[in-house]
């Protein structure tokens, strides 16, 4: 089957949806409002898609910018319809029902809004996909988890778009929070009622915020990054 978008009508009845299921009205997603023709428009190239079980987020990430790639990187990171469309395809996947019962969050993690800077990067499906746009090599730390819901690491990192537009901040990130051994971040890194010496929450970005009124970040590859950072986060960089 071809992927499809929401126009403005198909993007408000979706909204109206996720209310019915939050609410206990209904259990699942209409699968007749994804394909109705006064919902929707086929996208144009077209871009087949199939349902399937995603193992994480990575899993999703990899496989919709796949799909995606005869789409404008451009049109792609400002279409409302088209991802608010692909929760929609894989609800299930992204609000599960468990125990009889499906945890449906925010609407901003199913309806995509690409110019509101507080929710673009919650999209479940959405944030995924720029990961990969920005650093396919080392996306590691936004691209860990399960499919639906949004972790802390991963909203702490997308959320701040000065770290993700310094070129090598990915690859930083993944050399002071990732832990190698174990296959996982780093535990404690993210602490948002406590600073910790070289955590990401806190530390890090203030350090970037003073480190940029001197010198070029722009320019700089990781390890030039990390030495300028400082002994705190010195260790976590080994």
């Amino acid at each position: 089957m071809f992927v499809r978008r929401f126009n403005s009508k198909g993007l408000s009845v979706f909204r109206k949806s996720l209310d019915e299921i939050r609410t206990g009205r209904t259990l699942s997603m209409d699968p007749n409002v994804l394909f109705d023709v006064n919902l929707t428009i086929q996208l144009d190239p077209n871009v087949d898609c199939e349902v399937r079980s995603f193992k994480h987020r990575g899993d999703a990430a990899h496989y919709l910018e796949r799909k995606l790639l005869p789409l404008s990187k451009y049109d792609v990171e400002r279409d409302a319809g088209l991802w608010s469309w692909l929760a929609g395809f894989y609800f299930d996947q992204i609000c599960p029902l468990q125990d009889g019962v499906r945890k449906v969050r925010n609407d901003y993690h199913y309806v995509f809004e690409p110019f509101n800077s507080r929710h673009s990067y919650r999209h479940l499906l959405f944030v995924g996909w720029k990961a990969l746009t920005i650093d396919a090599k080392h996306s590691r730390l936004v691209l860990h988890g399960p499919i639906h819901r949004l972790p802390k690491i991963t909203a702490e990192i997308m959320k701040r778009l000065y770290l993700t537009r310094i070129p090598c901040m990915f690859e930083l990130l993944e050399q002071l929070y990732w832990d190698s051994e174990r296959g996982r971040p780093r535990v404690g890194i993210v602490s948002p009622g406590m600073v910790k010496p070289g955590d990401l929450t806190h530390r890090l970005p203030i350090r970037i915020r003073q480190l940029e009124k001197t010198y070029d970040l722009m320019s700089l590859d990781a390890d030039q990054l990390l030495e300028l950072l400082g002994d705190e986060f010195a260790l976590m960089g080994e």
